[in-house]
């Protein structure tokens, strides 16, 4: 993957670096996602299990409070003046975990540092948190790997892809905000309603 134009980041974030030590530092937008289901919760069986969301693994350029875009396939720049709140691994596991405790259906769900005496493990495999653009236009797209595991033992009890593609209405890092917020949305919510039906099922056959 060829990655262009990154002397000149280097050099931008030199430069900001300098600006801050003289008293000038470059102003930046920060941008933090809440999750929002794309529909009205349907409602379903509580279960009485626990689960742990694990810090998403993705490649290095993901792993960054930047957002990503890509003009082209293969080459990656970034949006100018605009981070995300976390670093995309992070922030995802964030919502993930919203989207489980708005369900309102889940005993216990944390992240790894919470202590939780788990059942069940979400190990996920991020492979799209990015703007693309394409023929037909700027896309949000996020695109991840679940895999369900039983916690004390490692086993994978179930796996799935999940994609989502969202419109980006304008060339401006908002437009790009509002597009990222609704496809993390609806991946979430499809991943909360997998992963309670696939627990369930685990349950059910031990």
């Amino acid at each position: 993957m060829k990655i262009v134009r990154l002397p000149l980041l280097l050099a931008a974030l030199t430069l900001a670096g300098c600006a801050s030590l003289l008293g000038k530092p470059q102003p930046f937008t920060i941008y933090a996602p809440g999750y929002s289901p794309p529909t009205a919760p349907a409602g379903g069986e509580k279960v009485n299990w626990q689960l742990l969301v694990e810090t998403p693994q993705s490649s290095e350029t993901l792993n960054t409070p930047r957002i990503v875009v890509m003009p082209s396939p293969g080459v990656i720049e970034v949006y100018p003046g605009a981070r995300w709140s976390d670093p995309a691994p992070a922030l995802l596991r964030r919502l993930i975990v919203q989207g489980f405790e708005q369900s309102g259906r889940i005993l216990g769900v944390g992240s790894p540092t919470t202590g939780l005496n788990a059942d069940y493990a979400l190990a996920i495999d991020l492979h799209a948190f990015q703007g693309e653009v394409r023929a037909d236009g700027s896309h949000a797209v996020v695109a991840f790997q679940a895999r369900l595991l039983d916690y004390r033992s490692s086993r994978v009890l179930a796996s799935r892809a999940f994609n989502a593609d969202e419109p980006i209405a304008s060339k401006d890092s908002a437009a790009a905000f509002n597009a990222f917020q609704s496809a993390v949305s609806e991946s979430v919510a499809s991943l909360v309603e997998w992963t309670l039906q696939e627990g369930s099922a685990a349950q059910k056959s031990r």
